[in-house]
């Protein structure tokens, strides 16, 4: 009986460690696949704090199974008044407190510099692109070029990208790209920023992170990062729709609606996004 347990203990370890292995290296897990500059830090910051625990949490079991191993046979007796002394017992809590202490700063010290609302860099340019989160569509507004599409958004590769993030209508929801960044609110009424920079040409999947009722599940976008002039030919393209973003339009489409169809829009009513936000305000 003892040894079954030993086997199942065993058997659990390798189990779990087989499941980390396969999580890190499956390409369908999208957070673990970066393929810009804030999602590769953002994992990084996760393998270390993974190791750091790993120093801990692998003498921790290696510990526990040779205890296990000892009491299991006949000859292992329970002495409940030996102590370790005082030098074992400061090994057993300094360690890990120091691995703790390591970890806080590493992670405080990342968290400040993968902070959204951060620049990339100072000195480079950024493309602003308004993100309104409906029901259940992503509307991205690009102010400069003037244009707007729905579930859809385009970007050029290696360029510090400013997302600037509401909401209407629903009360909160969650803006994701995996491959890109980590999840951000987008709240009615306010605006929050988010920056990001792919570091290639690729198309990723966009979602909603938070749980919203009936239509979450489908409301998705593309997000493709493609070189500048495939960009600039992109924007050219969508000034030949047929279709304009004014304000009835936009009440249109503010209504509840399931795996809405992309659609892209040629010009956009002037300070539409700041009109979203400001018309939850009190005069």
């Amino acid at each position: 009986m003892k040894s079954v347990r030993l086997i199942l203990i065993f058997s659990s370890i390798l189990a779990f460690s087989f499941a980390i292995f396969f999580i890190f290296t499956n390409e369908k897990v999208l957070v673990f696949q970066p393929k810009g500059l804030i999602a590769k830090q953002e994992l990084n910051l996760i393998h270390v704090n993974l190791i750091l625990m790993l120093i801990i949490l692998v003498p921790t079991f290696i510990w526990l199974l040779a205890v296990l191993w000892k009491y299991s046979k006949a000859q292992g007796k329970h002495d409940p008044e030996k102590t370790y002394g005082r030098l074992n017992q400061m090994i057993i809590w300094a360690l890990p407190s120091l691995i703790v202490l390591v970890m806080a700063i590493h992670t405080w010290k990342q968290t400040h510099q993968l902070d959204p609302y951060r620049r990339i860099s100072a000195k480079e340019d950024e493309l602003v692109i308004q993100v309104v989160a409906i029901d259940w569509k992503w509307l991205f507004i690009y102010p400069e070029q003037g244009i707007a599409s729905v579930n859809f958004v385009q970007f050029p590769e290696k360029k510090a990208i400013r997302f600037e993030l509401a909401a209407d209508g629903s009360p909160m929801n969650s803006f994701w790209i995996p491959e890109l960044s980590g999840q951000i609110y987008c709240m009615t009424g306010m605006m929050t920023p988010l920056h990001i920079m792919a570091d290639g040409v690729g198309s990723y999947r966009g979602k909603a992170a938070e749980i919203n009722g009936e239509g979450y599940a489908k409301m998705n976008f593309v997000a493709k990062s493609s070189t500048q002039e495939e960009f600039s030919d992109w924007v050219e393209e969508v000034k030949q729709s047929a279709l304009e973003l004014d304000l009835p339009t936009y009440k249109e489409l503010l209504k509840p609606s399931i795996d809405h169809p992309m659609e892209l829009y040629r010009a956009v009513e002037a300070d539409l996004f700041d009109t979203i936000i400001m018309k939850y305000m009190h005069p």
